[in-house]
């Protein structure tokens, strides 16, 4: 049983970690140089722009640099790195890709937004990482916990927001070129600069790759094209008024194979279009208005000439309108108000049947943040009200404290929060079996946990705890015992809970290493299953340094069991990966870099019968001007 401490492996090699960093630790002398660092400011988890420090919500950072030490191509490939959620793809690069946060029972219970834009697929629920390449982030802001009060539908496990590049400083262009194993290559390029008036960035690539089988015991190699390109664009006439739009657009062609073998014949295309704008305007010192509007559509083409059932094109559309107010009434309190617009479409059409639908949904939402004794204590609250087409009308709301205990240099944090999650357009119209009556999902949860600096922030340590709770999940049954029809009903319940250990130790200037661990104890209530995709036990431990021109980037990832299947009748085995990347600086506007991925040609499954990459390597060169 998975609930059995029963992975010595993982232990073993938690030993060892622990043994070599005590060992570095004591014989290491810190620098009393500190450096001076501007705050770190976040935007998802209040909904406006604040430092980390004072934000109540428990979130994870992924910035630009600490990405580009990895060396990655895809986003899904920076996230497989953190110990509190888990990748799974069906396959090689371009592959359906989902992404399950600690506390989601499944990838469409986490909101998935670029630039604060939802991308959920509003047919599935969820959103494929697959096609989401690194190349125009900034950083990556992870909230984990219920966030429906701010977000709306999809928000159960908490958000994930993808913040792309703003431009800024004189006209730069950035040049990269990389290739490496299963014939993989990809050019890219980014032209960005700025003024106070303006700004603007430039993104495209073109990645293909001759790839591998996607079906485990296959032997025909699926392949990936991807050609992208996007833009920023930034206007400020004054200083109380500012304008930004954001286009993009990537058409993709996949090779695909089922879980039951090759088909060299199936064949997948996908045309993406995300166009967005935002104003805004300050009315006065205190009053900031800001009108965001959106539009998000995919076209998803199969066509198999030999299994008629492989041929659909599928439509999902997201509309949005998004007017907040922010409120600056002092240096310690801020109230939000803001009202949403939201609409989704789909339309599928295959051989068999069709449909071509859409729903609405209107919202209102308040939050408050107020900073106490001497901004030590920070409490936060929200409330919002949706009114769904189908449905009908769901509250939900949110608590939040952190309190900085400043002569021990430690931390406080607690949340509580409610959430709920939309039918699906698939859920509600499937042409035979979907179900209009259908009602949310919800849940509700909490975590809390600590945060300790050590040796002047030499050494930073964090210890969390977590539980969430579901009910009226959204699964296929039988209408009555018996029947041979099936559908969509209201009838799951499923708890979460766990612990996260963190570690940051920055050994000196040039050499940080990072380790944390999750423990996870899941329960599915209809049968008393463990549930799927869902490791108990997952640690990572990391390594940076910094020398002259070099840098080194290596990790150590271990993910234990987990099920395939809802019955737990399919065990995924545990598995360990080492990964090596590596910088070198030929001049200030020249470098090189290369990475090996699964340094030990480890044979794991992320899901039954799909292949993953052996060991791998890939090498490229970036110029700047």
């Amino acid at each position: 049983m998975l609930k059995k401490l029963h992975n010595r492996k993982f232990f073993k090699y938690s030993l060892i970690t622990g043994t070599i960093l005590t060992t570095i630790l004591q014989n290491q002398v810190f620098s009393s140089e500190e450096s001076q660092k501007l705050p770190e400011v976040i935007v998802t988890a209040d909904r406006i722009e604040e430092p980390l420090e004072e934000s109540t919500s428990d979130i994870i950072v992924i910035t630009e640099k600490e990405i580009k030490k990895m060396n990655v191509e895809w986003v899904a490939d920076a996230l497989r790195k953190l110990p509190n959620l888990y990748v799974k793809q069906t396959g090689g690069p371009g592959k359906q890709t989902s992404v399950f946060l600690r506390t989601s029972t499944k990838a469409g219970d986490t909101l998935i937004m670029i630039d604060g834009v939802k991308v959920n697929d509003p047919t599935l629920g969820e959103f494929d990482f697959s096609s989401l390449s690194v190349d125009e982030i900034e950083r990556i802001e992870i909230i984990n916990g219920p966030q429906s009060t701010l977000y709306g539908s999809e928000a159960m496990a908490g958000v994930i927001n993808i913040i792309t590049k703003k431009g800024k400083g004189k006209p730069k262009i950035n040049i990269s070129l990389e290739g490496g194993s299963y014939g993989t290559y990809k050019p890219a390029f980014n032209l960005y600069g700025g003024t106070e008036k303006i700004n603007y960035r430039i993104t495209s690539f073109y990645y293909k790759t001759e790839g591998f089988s996607a079906y485990k015991d296959g032997d025909e190699n699926d392949g990936y094209k991807n050609a992208f390109i996007s833009g920023k664009f930034g206007f400020k006439p004054s200083k109380k008024l500012e304008f930004e739009f954001l286009g993009r657009y990537y058409y993709d062609r996949n090779e695909i194979d089922t879980s039951s073998g090759d088909d060299p014949d199936y064949i997948g295309r996908t045309h993406h279009l995300l166009i967005s704008g935002k104003i805004k305007l300050y009315l006065t010192s205190y009053w900031e208005q800001i009108l965001n509007f959106s539009k998000v559509k995919n076209i998803r083409k199969h066509s198999d000439p030999t299994d008629l059932y492989n041929n659909s094109k599928i439509t999902p559309a997201i509309y949005i309108i998004n007017w907040q107010h922010n409120f600056y009434l002092s240096k310690i309190f801020t109230f939000i108000i803001g009202t949403e617009y939201r609409k989704e479409e789909g339309k599928y059409e295959d051989a068999y049947s069709n449909f071509d639908e859409d729903v609405e949904n209107k919202a209102i939402y308040i939050n408050n943040k107020i900073k106490l004794l001497n901004n030590n204590l920070i409490l936060n609250g929200g409330i919002r009200y949706d009114n769904h087409q189908t449905f009908g009308e769901k509250t939900t709301y949110r608590i939040g404290f952190l309190y900085n205990i400043i002569p021990y240099a430690l931390k406080i944090k607690a949340n509580y929060g409610t959430a709920f999650k939309a039918p699906t357009l698939d859920d509600l119209f499937w042409p035979g079996s979907g179900n209009p009556n259908l009602k949310p999902e919800e849940a509700w949860g909490w975590d809390a946990g600590i945060e300790k600096d050590f040796l002047n922030e030499k050494i930073k340590f964090s210890l969390g705890f977590f539980y969430q709770k579901y009910k009226n999940l959204i699964q296929w049954a039988p209408v009555s015992p018996g029947s041979w029809i099936w559908q969509p009903q209201n009838i799951g319940k499923a708890n979460i809970k766990g612990s996260e250990l963190n570690f940051t130790f920055t050994l000196t200037r040039n050499l940080i290493i990072r380790s944390g661990y999750t423990y996870l104890d899941t329960e599915n209530e209809d049968n008393n299953k463990y549930l799927r995709f869902k490791p108990m036990h997952k640690f990572f431990v990391s390594g940076k340094y910094n020398i002259n021109k070099f840098s080194l980037f290596a990790e150590y990832l271990y993910t234990g069991e987990r099920y395939n299947d809802v019955n737990n009748q399919e065990k995924l085995k545990s598995y360990s990966l080492i990964n090596l990347s590596v910088t070198y600086k030929l001049s200030p506007n020249l470098s090189l870099f290369g990475r090996i991925d699964n340094l030990l040609n480890t044979n794991y499954e992320e899901v039954k019968d799909y292949e993953t990459p052996d060991r791998s390597f890939y090498a490229g060169i970036r110029f700047s001007y």
